[in-house]
């Protein structure tokens, strides 16, 4: 691959479980620019083999318009092995995605070595490089969804840790013996805070009726978000206690709610921290949208491809 660190151009992916978002950034001395972002249907009920398929010709594709690109970044829902890319455990994806090699197929096939990243490691990156986080050197995320995605970014970078899956911010265990998560542990964050447990508490069908029901005054659903509020809260403080981030962004399709959200949020986690001042909890939205997925997955290509990323705001 390309390993000219002047001007280089790098493909991420989003594998999602209703689209494959992509994005081609362009790196100049260290500054990225978006120059395209674009999106395709998953058809993920169609199985392991026909996303790996989608993706492959996705990725030829992007090289035939731009065939100066210096890398291919994927971010996936759930768990892979790291060294292999062999799948594990793909939430909202139809199939035997469990131990299906997406790496290795797709490198058989593109003149790349893809690599992959977990989608919300990949949020992340792009919050804390071009979003709501720019210019923070400890940022924590979480995105709130079907499941609840969280990523850890240190001076510029996904901080995967020993396990290489570091950042699981929403399989910290808030309530010993508590419900059984999809994870297999008992009484995760994620339990109490996916879209799912907001509805069943609100009664409704999805979190943006429960949402215009809050606004309305609607008790049952203020309460709902209430107590989402407060347990993310919990977990917030934890976060402070431990690892102090600069700043934490809250992002995907239930925090679309705003301020009604994240206001709870902040009183929660004031009320759960006593070893700090107020002052260190600093809660923010996330700026990119749905592309910062694959915004966070093209540069994590381009990092490990050699580019230096410049994450610090000289603004």
């Amino acid at each position: 691959m390309n390993r000219d660190l002047g001007v280089t151009k790098h493909l991420g992916l989003d594998l999602g479980g209703t689209n494959i978002k992509s994005c081609i950034i362009e790196m100049v001395n260290g500054k990225p620019r978006i120059i395209e972002q674009a999106s395709v249907p998953t058809e993920a009920d169609l199985g392991p083999e026909s996303v790996k398929n989608s993706l492959v010709s996705l990725v030829k594709l992007k090289h035939q318009a731009f065939p100066d690109i210096s890398s291919v970044a994927i971010g996936v829902p759930g768990t892979f092995d790291h060294e292999t890319g062999v799948m594990r455990v793909v939430p909202n994806l139809a199939g035997a995605w469990d131990g299906f090699p997406l790496t290795e197929l797709i490198n058989a096939a593109v003149p790349f070595h893809v690599l992959l990243i977990n989608d919300a490691r990949a949020f992340s990156l792009a919050e804390a490089t071009m979003g709501a986080a720019n210019g923070k050197k400890v940022v924590a995320c979480l995105v709130l969804g079907t499941g609840v995605g969280g990523g850890l970014i240190f001076n510029g970078a996904v901080h995967m840790g020993a396990t290489f899956g570091a950042g699981e911010i929403a399989h910290q265990i808030v309530q010993v013996d508590g419900p059984l998560c999809g994870c297999g542990q008992h009484g995760c964050l994620e339990v109490f805070t996916s879209a799912a447990a907001l509805c069943r508490r609100a009664g409704t069908s999805t979190p943006a009726e429960a949402y215009e029901k809050a606004v309305t005054g609607d008790l049952q659903s203020l309460k709902a978000f209430r107590e989402m509020g407060d347990w993310l809260g919990l977990a917030v403080a934890n976060l402070v206690t431990l690892l102090a981030p600069d700043v934490f962004v809250i992002g995907g399709g239930v925090a679309q709610a705003g301020d009604l959200l994240l206001n709870m949020i902040r009183a929660s986690a004031a009320e759960n921290l006593k070893l700090f001042d107020q002052k260190y909890i600093k809660i923010v939205p996330a700026e990119l949208g749905t592309y910062a997925g694959s915004i966070g997955a093209a540069l994590y290509g381009a990092i490990n491809a050699g580019a230096k990323v410049s994450f610090i705001s000289t603004t």
